[in-house]
């Protein structure tokens, strides 16, 4: 993730990465509803929508006033496989690209009992209404 601050060629991956790696850290990164779903439903999109900008700005705007959501009460154990060091151990950007994606695609399979919750979500996010200040 320092990589991307640095160099652009890394950039791409780096919400693929937060998303992974806080749904991998849930108990700390996932405590609120609102939290959860920020991740959950990140991590959707980088894996099922190639991170679309548009999907991900509709997160946010979807989370910015009360919470419409409720954090499940079951977390999946083991929340994938991958972790960072998979994605650290890429040396050239594409190949640390490829090793973010499948880290990322390896924690959305664990939490595949959530896949529809989530799609569900992003669909609400999606069609949610851009709030004016």
């Amino acid at each position: 993730m320092a990589r991307a601050a640095t160099d652009v060629r890394y950039a791409r991956a780096y919400r693929s990465a937060v998303e992974a790696y806080a749904m991998q850290h849930v108990e700390r990164f996932g405590v609120s509803a609102k939290s959860y779903a920020a991740h959950l439903t990140g991590l959707c999109c980088v894996v099922e929508h190639d991170a679309d900008p548009a999907r991900l700005a509709a997160i946010a705007r979807w989370l910015s006033g009360p919470s419409p959501v409720e954090k499940p009460a079951l977390l999946p154990p083991p929340r994938g496989h991958r972790t960072l060091a998979d994605a650290r151990g890429a040396g050239e950007p594409e190949a640390h690209a490829a090793a973010v994606r499948a880290w990322a695609a390896d924690v959305w399979n664990a939490y595949r009992e959530q896949h529809a919750l989530a799609r569900r979500w992003l669909e609400e996010a999606t069609r949610s209404p851009v709030r004016r200040h």
